[in-house]
């Protein structure tokens, strides 16, 4: 396994996961209601005030690392 700086872990667990979508799939964000977003793909992944819940797989998080990590099929699934 690749050596990670630990500055570059503590960088990827402060970045929410709107921030990493707005940066990096912006054309996935849709804005769900108030401050609100959901993506085009997933509809039933919610992502407000640095939080995001997937509803219809049951899982969570407060990170962009918190949902990249995750198992689950990603938005280009």
């Amino acid at each position: 396994m690749p050596f990670i700086a630990p500055e570059l872990i503590i960088q990827a667990k402060q970045m929410d996961l709107l921030t990493y979508l707005k940066n990096y799939e912006p054309y996935e964000l849709v804005k769900f209601s108030g401050n609100t977003y959901c993506t085009r793909t997933h509809d039933s992944l919610k992502i407000s005030n640095g939080k995001w819940i997937w509803w219809s797989r049951g899982i969570g998080g407060r990170s962009a690392l918190d949902y990249l990590i995750n198992p689950m099929p990603r938005l280009r699934s």
